[in-house]
C-alpha cells in the first residue's frame, strides 16, 4: 500500500481536530533534562559491544578493573599530578562515543585526561587496551614543571615488570608513553600499590604536552609498547569506531536532546554490558555485580532491543534465555523465583507478537506447555503447606524489589503467574489452539478468582487512607523478624504491581486495587520518584519510574507518565547512565547495585516509545504521552520502523516553524490485526477534553 502524507486528511477535519498548537514567538531550551538529582558518585563504561573486559570509569576519571564475585572492582588506576583540590568535570566525546573527558583546572594549568578502550578490529576479549590520554596546557604566564605519576592500586599482586612496565595479577599491564623515571611498589594491609613516576616535563606558556598510560588486559596480553602518535591515532580511530557502530540508533527521533542523549546511550550502554556466550548474545544488566542472566531483568531489555528494531539478536538472547529451563519445564535461575515461569510466557509472546512470527512461537510451544503445567504444579503445591494464606496461589518465594528472603508468603509471585498463564492463553489462540487456550481459560478464571479473594482478605489502610494491597500476605505481620520491619514500608515490592497494570493488562482503570496502590505510591513521591520501593529504603530505584509511569500510561494518564520520563532522566549521571538505586539529593550519599544498570537502559527506551505509541488489544494509540513541549515550532518527533504487534511503526510529527500548524505522517500498518490507529491530541493540541482521530491503519490518506 502507498504511504502518503495525512496532511490532506488533516485539511478535512472539523475545526476542534485540526493539528493545531500553541504559537510560541521564539523556541524555548531545547531540553528538560537538567540531571538536577544526578547521583554524586558515577561510573561509566567504556567497553566495546560484547566485550568480556567490562572497562568502567569512575567520576574522578579512576580506571576501574578485576570484578570479585560480589561485584567489587580489586584494581583502580589513575594518574596524579598533585592536584589534591582540583574537582573534575566530566563529559562523554557524544553518547554515542564513550571516550570519557575528566577535565581539572587549578595552578595554571589545565588537564583534560580522555580514558577510552583500543578499536583495532581485534578478537573481542583477546587482545584489549585501554589508554588514559592526558592533555596538559600551561595556562599561566610562566615555565611549570610536571612531575606525573601513573598509579595502580590493587588487592591482587602488584610487581615491576622490565623496570618500566606494572603487572598486575601476573597478566595485565601498565606502560607509559612517556619515560619512566622509578617504579615503587608499596604492600599495606590487602593493597598493592604501584607507582609509575614518570620523567619530569617542562610546559612553556600556553603549550600542551601529552602523554599516556595503556593498560593492556584480556585473554592474551599485547604489551608491546605504543607511542604517543600510535596513541592519538588509536583515539582517532576509537571515536570513528564509536560514531559508525552498528547498532539500532534513530529508531526513536525526539526534539529534547537531553531525552535523545540518554535514548542513544541506553542502546550503548545496553550491547556494551552484552556477552556472547554459548555462542549466543547475553543481554545482561550490568558490567559488575549484575553480570549476568536475571530472567525478569533480561525480558525487558529483549523486549526493548527488539521494538528498536534488533529483534533478530533479541531471539537470539531468547533462545539462550530458554536454554535455562528445567526438565520438569520451569524456570528457576533465583531460588523460588517463581514469578520467571510467567515472565517466560510473556517475554516469548510479547517477541513473537513484536516480530510478527507465529512460526516462531510454535517452534518454542512445547517448552511454553512445560513451564505452564509447572505453575499449575506450583499452585497445586500451595495446598500441601500449613498456611491457608497462599490456597490456590503461589508457594511462599522471593520477591526481590526490596524484600528479601525466599520463604515469604507474598504476591509478586502472583501477579506474573497470572499474567504468563493470560499471555500463554493469547498465544494459544493466535496460533489456533482453540482447545488448549479453553483449557487454560479455566485454568486461569480459578487463579484470578482465588486471587481476588486474597485481595478482598489482605486489602489494608495506609496512613492516608489509601486501600492498598501490600506485597506481603497478612500473616507476615506475626512472623517476621523486628529488623525485617522496613520491608513492611507500604511502597516496597511493588514493582510487581505495576507490572501486573501492564505490560500486564491484569485490572480494569477503575479497578479499586489499581485506584488505591497508585495513591499509595504517589503519596511516597519525593523528587518526581517514588521513594522507598527498592533495597534502599527511603531512596530512589531508578527505573521504578518506568513502572510507574506505564501503569499511569495504561490508566489513561499520559501526562503523569511523562512526568515518570523527566523524573528518571533528572536522576542519571551527565555521563547519561543510572545506577540501580540512590539517596536522596542532599541525604549523606548511599547506593545500592550496578552502574551503568541496564535494566534502566531499556526501561527508558521503553516508556519513551510507549508515550508515543502503545498497543491497546486491537488498536494502535499515537502520542498519549507526547509532552506539549515537543510541539513547539520547527520541531519534529518521529518513530523509524518501530516494532509493534501490528508489524513495523514509522511516523512522525512536524510542526511548522510559525507553530501553528502541524504535519502527521503514518505508513501504513502490515498486519490485519490492527483495528485502527488513535491519534491523541488533546495533550498537545490544547484543545479541551481528549479530542482523537481514529485511523483506518491499512488505508492511504
Amino acid at each position: 500500500m502507498p504511504h502518503r502524507s495525512l496532511k490532506a486528511l488533516f485539511l478535512l477535519l472539523p475545526t476542534a481536530l485540526l493539528m493545531t498548537t500553541p504559537a510560541f514567538t521564539e523556541t524555548p531550551p531545547a531540553s528538560g533534562v537538567t540531571f538536577e538529582f544526578a547521583p554524586p558518585r558515577w561510573q561509566t563504561a567504556i567497553c566495546l559491544p560484547d566485550d568480556p573486559c567490562k572497562t568502567l570509569v569512575d567520576s574522578q576519571g579512576v580506571l576501574l578493573y578485576n570484578l570479585a564475585s560480589r561485584g567489587g572492582l580489586h584494581t583502580r588506576v589513575w594518574l596524579d599530578l598533585g592536584l589534591k583540590d582540583a574537582k573534575p568535570t566530566q563529559r562523554l566525546l557524544d553518547p554515542r562515543v564513550p571516550v570519557v573527558q575528566t577535565t581539572r583546572k587549578v595552578e595554571g594549568l589545565s588537564v583534560c585526561e580522555e580514558t577510552f578502550a583500543i578499536c583495532d578490529g581485534k578478537a573481542l576479549g583477546r587482545d584489549r587496551r585501554d589508554v588514559l590520554l592526558a592533555t596538559v596546557t600551561n595556562t599561566s604566564q610562566a615555565v611549570q614543571t610536571l612531575s606525573p605519576r601513573f598509579v595502580v592500586e590493587s588487592k591482587n599482586d602488584v610487581e615491576v615488570l622490565d623496570q618500566n612496565k606494572i603487572q598486575v595479577v601476573h597478566k595485565e599491564i601498565a606502560f607509559s608513553t612517556h619515560p619512566v623515571a622509578r617504579i615503587d611498589i608499596v604492600r599495606k594491609d590487602t593493597l598493592r600499590t604501584g607507582t609509575m613516576e614518570l620523567i619530569p616535563i617542562s610546559v612553556g606558556p600556553a603549550e600542551t604536552v601529552r602523554f599516556a598510560l595503556v593498560y593492556c588486559g584480556g585473554e592474551k596480553i599485547n604489551a608491546h609498547p605504543m607511542t604517543l602518535d600510535a596513541v592519538l591515532r588509536a583515539r582517532e580511530q576509537a571515536e570513528q569506531y564509536w560514531r559508525h557502530a552498528d547498532l539500532p540508533y534513530d529508531r526513536v527521533v525526539v526534539p529534547d536532546t537531553g531525552i535523545q542523549a540518554l535514548l542513544d546511550s541506553a542502546v550503548r550502554n545496553i550491547w556494551q554490558a552484552r556477552e556472547i556466550k554459548n555462542g549466543l548474545p547475553a543481554f545482561q544488566v550490568g558490567p559488575t555485580c549484575y553480570r549476568g542472566l536475571w530472567i525478569v531483568d533480561g525480558s525487558f531489555l529483549l523486549e526493548a532491543a527488539t521494538i528498536i528494531g534488533a529483534g533478530d539478536q533479541a531471539r537470539a538472547g531468547i533462545e539462550y534465555m530458554l536454554s535455562f529451563q528445567k526438565p520438569d519445564g520451569r524456570f528457576e535461575v533465583l531460588s523460588r523465583y517463581h514469578k520467571e515461569n510467567g515472565i517466560v510466557l510473556w517475554a516469548c509472546l510479547r517477541h513473537a507478537q513484536l516480530t510478527q512470527d507465529p512460526k516462531w512461537l510454535a517452534s518454542v510451544w512445547p517448552k511454553l506447555e512445560r513451564t505452564a503445567a509447572y505453575i499449575r504444579t506450583l499452585r497445586q503445591e500451595t495446598l500441601k503447606n500449613d498456611s491457608p494464606l497462599d490456597d490456590g496461589l503461589m508457594p511462599p518465594g522471593n520477591t526481590d524489589g526490596g524484600i528479601g528472603r525466599n520463604d515469604l508468603y507474598e504476591y509478586s509471585n502472583v501477579y506474573w503467574n497470572l499474567l504468563g498463564l493470560k499471555a500463554f492463553i493469547g498465544a494459544a489462540h493466535w496460533l489456533g489452539k482453540e482447545d488448549v487456550a479453553t483449557e487454560w481459560q479455566k485454568e486461569f478464571d480459578d487463579f484470578q478468582a482465588v486471587f481476588r479473594a486474597a485481595v478482598a482478605r489482605d486489602t489494608r489502610s495506609d496512613i492516608h487512607g489509601n486501600r492498598f494491597l501490600h506485597t506481603l500476605m497478612t500473616l507476615e505481620d506475626k512472623v517476621l523478624d523486628s529488623k525485617d520491619a522496613h520491608w513492611y514500608v507500604a511502597s516496597k515490592g511493588q514493582w510487581a504491581f505495576c507490572h501486573g497494570v501492564y505490560p500486564g493488562q491484569l485490572f480494569d482503570k477503575a479497578d479499586p486495587l489499581v485506584v488505591g496502590n497508585l495513591a499509595m505510591l504517589r503519596s511516597y513521591e519525593k523528587e518526581g520518584m517514588v521513594t522507598s520501593t527498592g533495597w534502599m529504603t527511603g531512596g530512589i530505584w531508578n527505573y521504578f519510574a518506568s513502572f510507574y509511569g506505564h501503569a499511569w500510561l495504561w490508566n489513561g494518564d499520559g501526562a503523569k507518565a511523562t512526568d515518570s520520563l523527566y523524573a528518571m532522566a533528572n536522576h542519571a549521571s551527565p555521563l547519561l547512565a543510572w545506577r540501580e538505586e540512590q539517596c536522596l539529593k542532599g541525604q549523606e550519599y548511599r547506593e545500592v547495585g550496578d552502574m551503568p544498570h541496564n535494566w534502566a537502559s531499556a526501561e527508558f527506551i521503553r516508556l519513551t516509545v510507549h508515550l508515543l505509541a502503545l498497543d491497546r488489544g486491537s488498536e494502535l494509540h499515537l502520542f498519549e504521552g507526547l509532552p506539549a513541549t515537543w510541539t513547539r515550532p520547527g520541531m519534529t518527533t518521529a518513530l523509524r520502523k518501530i516494532a509493534t504487534p501490528f508489524g513495523p511503526l514509522t511516523c512522525s510529527l512536524k510542526v511548522a516553524k510559525n507553530g501553528k500548524e502541524a504535519i502527521f505522517d503514518l505508513t501504513p500498518l502490515s498486519a490485519p490485526s490492527c483495528s485502527k490507529v488513535v491519534v491523541h491530541c488533546g495533550p498537545w493540541t490544547g484543545e479541551q477534553g481528549r479530542p482523537v482521530l481514529e485511523l483506518d491503519p491499512r488505508k492511504a490518506h
